[in-house]
């Protein structure tokens, strides 16, 4: 006979998806109080530049990137190759998309923009790229001259590409630290609680979680976030308090992350599942399953769930100014 009956329902096996599924939050670093960063204005042409190359790149138009560029630009990439004239840079990107690359760029970082006169500027940053959905990070430093026009649009003269270098296990794993912190979700069975820290040498995320029914039933958890060498791939595993445990790989498909996940439960059940999670600002991550079997039971896809961040205890914020 159970004295105690398990977690169980449909609500309570979204819940342990969530758990095992490394709930998304907003990016931020590990620090009581961060500061949001603010663009100066002498650089908003660069980054606004920036942000249209990234958009045009993952829309595969190539007349939008040569648009960046001047008539007479010159292209230097990470191979050597050189391309003279915004036509044949045009050409360039066009053969590029055409060959069917899934590749991606997922960010331009810009480290420092310099005026050498009102109408030359040099920047420099760090491209973030994939070849694909499913792949590793990597990124590549690169040199911008940029000129501005009669028409007052700054453009791309020249553009030099170092070669590329692999991210590191840390670096890798990074682009899951908008889980850090502390977050809830609620519905009318439950409560999850979760919070999320890098562990002390920095090659995992560790998270602690914890479900409380409105009934009086608990179960608690941990779960190991990490970088696999061998697959290429983000992985985690779960352990929740009743002896079920949960892996999943994490693959990034633009401004979602799809979850695989499988494992089983207490009672000895398989449970198999994929999730989406979509970043929705930076106090709350929407979430919501495409399948879920459990044991022989198949659930089809769900409803959506919000998860916010918890605010500070009063009197921390004002403990953290001082």
């Amino acid at each position: 006979m159970l004295l105690r009956p398990a977690l169980r329902g449909p609500f309570v096996l979204m819940a342990m998806l969530l758990i095992g599924s490394n709930i998304a939050a907003a990016q931020e670093t590990p620090q009581v109080k961060s500061e949001e960063f603010t663009v100066p204005e002498e650089e908003k042409p660069f980054w606004e530049s920036a942000q249209k190359f990234v958009d045009a790149y993952a829309n595969r138009d190539a007349e939008a990137i040569g648009e960046l560029f001047t008539e007479d630009a010159g292209f230097l990439d990470e191979l050597g190759v050189r391309t003279h004239g915004r036509a044949a840079i045009i050409s360039r990107f066009e053969e590029a998309f055409a060959d069917g690359s899934q590749a991606m760029i997922e960010a331009i970082n810009i480290e420092g923009v310099r005026y050498l006169s009102e109408t030359v500027a040099i920047e420099e940053g760090v491209v973030l790229a994939t070849e694909g959905p499913g792949q590793p990070l990597n990124r590549n430093r690169y040199v911008a001259i940029h000129t501005k026009g009669e028409d007052g649009v700054w453009r791309i003269e020249i553009l030099k590409d170092f070669p590329r270098e692999p991210l590191g296990r840390k670096q890798q794993l990074a682009q899951l630290s908008w889980m850090l912190g502390k977050w809830v979700n609620e519905d009318s069975q439950a409560k999850v609680y979760t919070e999320c820290d890098w562990s002390e040498d920095g090659n995992f995320l560790i998270r602690k979680f914890e479900v409380r029914t409105f009934d009086g039933r608990e179960l608690s958890g941990v779960q190991r976030t990490g970088w696999d060498p061998i697959h290429k791939k983000i992985r985690s595993w779960t352990f929740d308090s009743s002896g079920g445990v949960m892996s999943g790989v994490w693959t990034q498909l633009g401004g979602s992350w799809l979850l695989t996940s499988g494992g089983f439960n207490s009672e000895g059940e398989t449970v198999t599942s994929t999730a989406v999670y979509r970043i929705v600002d930076a106090e709350t991550v929407q979430w919501h399953f495409e399948n879920l079997v459990v044991g022989d039971e198949v659930h089809l896809a769900g409803e959506t769930i919000s998860m916010v961040r918890q605010p500070p205890k009063p009197g921390l914020t004002e403990a953290a100014e001082k």
